[in-house]
Protein backbone atom coordinates (compact mmCIF):
# COMPACT_ATOMS: atom_id res chain seq x y z
CA UNK A 1 0.00 0.00 0.00
CA UNK A 2 1.00 3.51 -0.79
CA UNK A 3 -0.23 6.44 1.03
CA UNK A 4 -0.81 9.46 -1.53
CA UNK A 5 -0.50 13.29 0.34
CA UNK A 6 -1.44 16.78 -0.43
CA UNK A 7 -2.58 20.20 0.80
CA UNK A 8 -3.65 23.51 -0.33
CA UNK A 9 -1.14 25.91 1.28
CA UNK A 10 -3.43 26.46 4.73
CA UNK A 11 -2.59 22.64 5.15
CA UNK A 12 0.81 22.58 4.54
CA UNK A 13 2.09 22.59 8.34
CA UNK A 14 -0.64 19.73 9.26
CA UNK A 15 0.39 17.75 6.00
CA UNK A 16 4.27 17.59 6.60
CA UNK A 17 3.59 16.62 9.99
CA UNK A 18 1.45 13.28 8.82
CA UNK A 19 4.17 12.53 6.06
CA UNK A 20 6.47 12.47 9.03
CA UNK A 21 4.46 10.33 10.64
CA UNK A 22 3.48 8.33 7.43
CA UNK A 23 7.69 7.18 7.19
CA UNK A 24 7.91 6.46 10.77
CA UNK A 25 5.10 4.19 10.46
CA UNK A 26 7.05 2.77 7.32
CA UNK A 27 4.76 3.28 4.40
CA UNK A 28 5.72 3.72 1.19
CA UNK A 29 4.28 7.71 0.55
CA UNK A 30 4.37 10.24 -2.25
CA UNK A 31 3.93 14.01 -1.45
CA UNK A 32 1.65 15.49 -4.55
CA UNK A 33 1.66 19.04 -2.86
CA UNK A 34 2.87 21.74 -5.33
CA UNK A 35 3.43 25.02 -4.53
CA UNK A 36 0.37 27.69 -5.14
CA UNK A 37 -1.94 24.33 -4.88
CA UNK A 38 -5.81 25.55 -3.79
CA UNK A 39 -7.74 22.98 -2.47
CA UNK A 40 -9.00 21.73 -5.70
CA UNK A 41 -5.76 20.92 -7.05
CA UNK A 42 -4.66 19.13 -4.00
CA UNK A 43 -7.56 16.48 -4.16
CA UNK A 44 -7.38 16.46 -7.81
CA UNK A 45 -3.54 15.39 -7.91
CA UNK A 46 -4.64 12.85 -5.20
CA UNK A 47 -7.59 11.23 -6.56
CA UNK A 48 -5.78 11.25 -10.20
CA UNK A 49 -2.93 9.58 -8.78
CA UNK A 50 -5.12 6.87 -7.09
CA UNK A 51 -7.26 6.27 -10.31
CA UNK A 52 -3.69 5.63 -12.03
CA UNK A 53 -2.23 3.62 -9.56
CA UNK A 54 -5.03 1.39 -8.69
CA UNK A 55 -7.65 2.08 -11.02
CA UNK A 56 -11.34 2.54 -10.12
CA UNK A 57 -12.07 -0.03 -7.51
CA UNK A 58 -15.37 -1.56 -7.67
CA UNK A 59 -15.23 -3.18 -3.93
CA UNK A 60 -12.78 -2.31 -1.16
CA UNK A 61 -9.19 -3.72 -0.71
CA UNK A 62 -6.95 -3.77 2.06
CA UNK A 63 -3.75 -3.39 -0.32
CA UNK A 64 -4.99 -0.45 -2.48
CA UNK A 65 -2.99 2.59 -2.38
CA UNK A 66 -4.90 5.51 -0.10
CA UNK A 67 -4.81 9.34 0.02
CA UNK A 68 -4.71 11.54 2.49
CA UNK A 69 -5.53 15.61 1.59
CA UNK A 70 -5.28 18.34 4.18
CA UNK A 71 -6.79 21.82 3.63
CA UNK A 72 -8.11 24.23 6.00
CA UNK A 73 -11.48 23.00 6.67
CA UNK A 74 -11.74 19.75 4.94
CA UNK A 75 -15.49 19.95 3.49
CA UNK A 76 -14.25 21.70 -0.04
CA UNK A 77 -11.18 18.94 -0.51
CA UNK A 78 -14.13 16.12 0.88
CA UNK A 79 -16.74 17.58 -1.53
CA UNK A 80 -13.88 17.52 -4.67
CA UNK A 81 -12.43 14.28 -4.03
CA UNK A 82 -15.89 12.52 -3.94
CA UNK A 83 -16.45 14.25 -7.37
CA UNK A 84 -14.34 11.89 -9.17
CA UNK A 85 -15.61 8.19 -10.29
CA UNK A 86 -14.70 5.46 -8.12
CA UNK A 87 -13.27 7.55 -4.92
CA UNK A 88 -15.23 6.86 -1.51
CA UNK A 89 -13.52 9.44 0.05
CA UNK A 90 -14.24 10.65 4.09
CA UNK A 91 -13.84 14.05 6.30
CA UNK A 92 -12.76 13.07 9.41
CA UNK A 93 -12.15 14.92 12.96
CA UNK A 94 -11.70 12.23 15.11
CA UNK A 95 -10.60 8.71 15.20
CA UNK A 96 -13.32 6.27 15.18
CA UNK A 97 -14.73 7.74 11.93
CA UNK A 98 -11.40 7.57 10.57
CA UNK A 99 -11.64 3.65 11.76
CA UNK A 100 -14.91 2.91 10.47
CA UNK A 101 -14.91 5.04 7.09
CA UNK A 102 -12.25 2.53 6.50
CA UNK A 103 -14.25 -0.75 7.69
CA UNK A 104 -17.51 -0.12 6.46
CA UNK A 105 -17.22 2.23 3.55
CA UNK A 106 -14.06 1.27 1.97
CA UNK A 107 -12.77 4.70 1.73
CA UNK A 108 -9.77 5.20 -0.33
CA UNK A 109 -9.16 8.83 0.88
CA UNK A 110 -9.31 11.11 4.66
CA UNK A 111 -9.70 14.53 4.50
CA UNK A 112 -8.95 16.65 7.60
CA UNK A 113 -9.06 20.29 8.22
CA UNK A 114 -5.82 22.01 9.48
CA UNK A 115 -8.05 24.54 11.27
CA UNK A 116 -10.70 21.75 12.76
CA UNK A 117 -7.79 18.87 13.94
CA UNK A 118 -4.26 19.49 15.92
CA UNK A 119 -1.30 17.49 14.76
CA UNK A 120 -1.83 14.51 17.10
CA UNK A 121 -5.14 14.07 16.90
CA UNK A 122 -4.85 13.89 13.00
CA UNK A 123 -1.65 11.37 13.31
CA UNK A 124 -4.40 9.28 15.09
CA UNK A 125 -6.76 9.56 12.78
CA UNK A 126 -3.78 8.53 10.04
CA UNK A 127 -3.19 5.89 11.92
CA UNK A 128 -6.63 3.98 12.35
CA UNK A 129 -7.41 4.96 8.61
CA UNK A 130 -4.04 3.43 7.68
CA UNK A 131 -3.85 0.22 9.96
CA UNK A 132 -7.63 -1.42 9.71
CA UNK A 133 -8.99 -2.38 6.16
CA UNK A 134 -12.05 -3.03 4.54
CA UNK A 135 -14.40 -5.72 6.49
CA UNK A 136 -16.43 -6.26 2.56
CA UNK A 137 -19.46 -8.42 3.01
CA UNK A 138 -22.80 -6.80 3.85
CA UNK A 139 -20.97 -3.45 3.34
CA UNK A 140 -19.96 -3.84 0.12
CA UNK A 141 -23.91 -3.34 -0.60
CA UNK A 142 -23.06 0.91 0.16
CA UNK A 143 -19.98 1.14 -2.06
CA UNK A 144 -22.15 -0.38 -4.60
CA UNK A 145 -24.88 2.22 -4.73
CA UNK A 146 -22.11 4.80 -4.43
CA UNK A 147 -20.60 3.56 -7.94
CA UNK A 148 -24.11 3.53 -9.34
CA UNK A 149 -24.64 7.21 -8.43
CA UNK A 150 -22.15 8.43 -10.17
Amino acid sequence: MKVFLASDMDGKGLKDALVEEVKRLGYDYEDLTQEGFDLVDSSNAVCKKLLEVDGMLTSGSDDQSVGVVIDKYGAGSYMACSKHKGMIAAEVSEERSALMTKRHNGARILVMGSAIVGEELAKSCLRSFLSHGYDGGRHQIRIDMLNKML
